[in-house]
């Protein structure tokens, strides 16, 4: 008789096709950063412009004398938190002590998507900070600063401990109530918001004594304390007639506290803030953000890249090795080269999509190798969803960026839009003749490979030329 945990789980033997491909359809998770030093991890930097976080962003922490507040961005899913996470490592070893933290995610962390004001973003470094130095650093700031405001944080029912209770082991988790309350609960956050606003200029002042102390205290003899806040580049746009977005009431309006704690600072912003009217002022505010930009597969005049196409088959080789040792990505588990090509060029050079298009593949797929058509299908699955993104009056858009290769800074943002919904892909090289980065745009494959698209384009171009 099968017991209810087998019966919850499908059992395959080992070494049988089927149990590869679950292990396989388990290495390609798409929502699961890398850690340093996975041996699946692969430097697409000659691909994506030759630029280096380390460089980039690591340069400017450890060189500089004062505090620096960075921005970095790029396409959901293009491997921004891999690569911070790696920054991170890279800090560390060079004696800087490092907060690193992902302030949401789809069902966990600090923030909502949906609403988030600068308020929200200060609780969560200060919660953040608070745990990852509590063994190490006096803490009676921040606890002094709760303990100023029990009666209300009471009020709020966000504790019922008595004021003479309070701890390192109470203050910690009361903050991640506290968050918990901002993420979940509106009309709490209301409160608490309001709570945050009238006591900011103590708050940071709390938060600054902590850094402080902790600069002090910390064993490792370097003072280099950095903060990464990954994941706030999901912040949604919301947009008033006549006012700022809620994007630029943050990073710009609010700018002198998001640059007030005494230490370096790396914030996610949305890559559609920093191609909007306000990118010079974010640019004084921060320095030059860097942006990851896509994984180059093919160039401005449709042809392929070899190179950026070896680099994604080299990232699915490190991810099959890695959960089947002795299997070959060609032909054990593709049947010919020329499907990793087509995966390569379906998904633009987008990571996260071709990890979907690959578990979806694998989820078609009985037996080993997987074959052309279950791939066919795979991407065929997830046309629809990039087609229904795009509104009736944004095709021209498309085919003018199609066309040019280029992405216009228009008045009313419908390029950003698009941008920001994956509908136009940005790459980059260094033109070593020209020696500078070119930028440029294109329409993503799936929808450049569809059927409406193609009609539509035959249209547009036999006007265009007749024009």
């Amino acid at each position: 008789m099968i017991g209810v945990r087998e019966s919850c789980f499908m059992v395959f033997p080992p070494n049988s096709d089927a149990a590869i491909l679950k292990d396989l359809f388990n290495s390609f998770k798409p929502d699961s950063p890398l850690e340093p030093g996975d041996p699946r991890y692969v430097d697409f930097q000659e691909v994506r412009g030759d630029e280096d976080i380390l460089t980039e962003l690591g340069g400017y922490i450890l060189k500089e004398e004062d505090n620096t507040y960075q921005l970095y961005s790029g396409h959901r899913g293009s491997g921004k938190s891999t690569e911070l996470k790696r920054l991170a490592a890279y800090l560390e070893r060079q004696g800087c002590v490092v907060v690193y933290f992902a302030a949401a995610t789809e069902d966990a962390g600090d923030l909502s998507f949906q609403d988030t004001q600068y308020q929200d973003i200060l609780l969560s470094c200060t919660r953040q900070l608070l745990e990852k130095l509590q063994d190490d650093v006096d803490y009676s700031p921040i606890w002094h600063w709760l303990e100023a405001r029990w009666e209300t944080l009471k009020e709020l029912a966000l504790t019922d401990v008595s004021l003479n209770q309070i701890n390192i082991q109470v203050a910690i988790p009361l903050l991640s109530k506290i968050t918990a309350a901002v993420r979940t609960e509106p009309n709490k956050r209301d409160e608490i918001r309001k709570l945050v606003e009238a006591n900011t200029e103590s708050l940071v002042k709390a938060l600054n004594a902590f850094i402080d102390n902790a600069k002090q205290q910390l064993k490792s003899g370097n003072n280099r304390i950095v903060i990464i806040a990954d994941n706030l580049d999901r912040i949604a746009q919301i947009e008033e007639p006549d006012k700022m977005t809620n994007l630029e009431e943050i990073f710009i309006n609010r700018s002198e506290l998001m640059r007030s704690l005494n230490c370096h600072m790396v914030y996610t912003a949305p890559i559609s803030l920093l191609y909007s009217r306000s990118a010079s002022n974010l640019q004084d505010i921060y320095g030059k953000p860097q942006i990851l930009p896509m994984v180059m597969v093919q160039n401005r005049d449709g042809e392929a890249v070899d190179e950026g196409i070896q680099q994604l088959r080299l990232a699915m080789e490190r991810r099959v090795m890695e959960q089947v040792d002795g299997l070959s990505l060609v032909p054990d588990v593709f049947e010919a080269e020329a499907v990793v090509v087509l995966l390569c060029l379906s998904c633009g050079g987008h990571l996260r999509d071709l990890m979907h298009i690959i578990r979806n593949a694998i989820n078609r797929t009985s037996e080993l190798p997987i074959r052309m058509k279950q791939v066919k299908r795979a991407i065929a699955d997830f046309r629809p969803a990039y087609l229904d993104a795009v509104l009736e009056h944004e095709w021209d858009l498309l085919f003018q960026v199609h066309q040019n290769k280029t992405r216009l800074n228009d008045l009313d943002g419908l390029y950003r839009a698009l941008l920001g919904r994956r509908c136009i892909l940005e790459y980059r090289f260094f033109d070593e003749v020209e020696e500078d980065v070119v930028r440029w745009y294109d329409v993503h494959p799936l929808i450049r490979g569809s059927k409406p698209f193609r009609e539509r384009w035959a249209v547009f171009s036999k006007g265009d030329s007749e024009g």
